[in-house]
């Protein structure tokens, strides 16, 4: 049996996403469902089956924390909280902003990019036309340090900040839950390559360890303009009116 097991979770987006880490190598899983709430414990019990343990053998959780669907970001949180509280497992968790930021900052293609490190833009779709955003500073051995809150914009507006920015650029952004979000990013900027245009598993654990975060406050950020402009409700309790 592994000694020292660290679960990650996401389930912020259309993909439940799971990976282990046993200390010496991460073991990861995805699947596109709906019903991610079903389907989070098979997924998990078979990852941990690989590592030779079960859920008592974990003793750290690394969460997603959002931004994401209302009701997906606490799925994985509220399994985080769980195990704190039934098993006295150490909790960690990273904004999705973190996770993309830190595998752009790793990634082969940005240090060619600039070896000396550089400015980051990672691009999240929010609903419909608007997107959320946030910069990154990275410098070589060091997490990518945030500058400033992310904000959430329509497309236009996103599109003229990204230009406006001034200086070198490279924007790293989830292609997988919006296949043309770089379609706001301005000739000039460098882009992510596939590999890393996507919530890595492992980079779930990565980055929550690195960013040493233990808040299991869910990041939802602010209501998207569309649905308060058209005061549209999503179910009970999750009403949003102007």
């Amino acid at each position: 049996m592994a000694e020292k097991i660290i679960l990650g979770l996401c389930t912020s987006g259309s993909r439940l996403k799971a990976a282990v880490y046993d200390g010496k190598k991460f073991l990861g899983a995805q699947k596109k469902v709906f019903n991610q709430e079903l389907e989070l414990f098979p997924m998990v019990k078979r990852l941990l089956a690989k590592a030779g343990t079960g859920l008592r053998g974990v003793e750290a959780v690394c969460a997603a924390r959002g931004p994401g669907r209302f009701t997906g970001i606490r799925i994985s949180l509220t399994l985080a909280a769980s195990l704190k509280a039934m098993a006295g497992a150490a909790v960690h968790t990273a904004t999705l902003f973190e996770i993309l930021a830190l595998q752009a900052a790793e990634s082969r293609d940005f240090r060619r990019w600039s070896p000396s490190g550089g400015r980051l833009a990672v691009l999240l779709h929010a609903f419909k036309d608007e997107y959320f955003c946030q910069f990154f500073a990275a410098a070589p051995g060091a997490r990518p340090a945030p500058e400033g809150e992310p904000v959430w914009l329509k497309a236009e507006e996103a599109k003229k900040l990204l230009a406006a920015g001034g200086g070198p650029l490279y924007a790293v952004a989830d292609a997988e839950e919006d296949p043309g979000v770089y379609a706001l990013v301005p000739p000039a900027a460098a882009r992510a390559p596939a590999s890393v245009s996507k919530i890595i598993p492992a980079y779930i654990i990565k980055a929550a360890l690195a960013y040493k975060n233990r808040s299991l406050k869910p990041l939802y950020l602010k209501p998207a303009k569309y649905e308060l402009e058209n005061n549209i409700s999503y179910g009970p309790g999750r009403r949003l009116k102007k």
